[in-house]
């Protein structure tokens, strides 16, 4: 179980990862509506960083 838990951190980590890698292109980009579409995935970053549960959280 802790294997399945550490595991579901890491792919949140890596999905954390790539939204900000898109964020970062988006803000390269010279769209119109790159500000929203920003501001969208931060909010998504921002709520996996309040969803998450912590390491230090994990009952073994």
């Amino acid at each position: 179980m802790l294997n399945e838990l550490l595991d579901a951190k890491l792919s949140i980590s890596r999905i954390k990862s790539e939204v900000l890698n898109l964020a970062g292109e988006l803000l390269a980009n010279e769209s119109a509506e790159r500000g929203d579409a920003i501001k969208r995935l931060l909010e998504v970053v921002e709520f996996i960083e309040n969803s998450d549960v912590k390491t230090k959280d994990i009952k073994l």
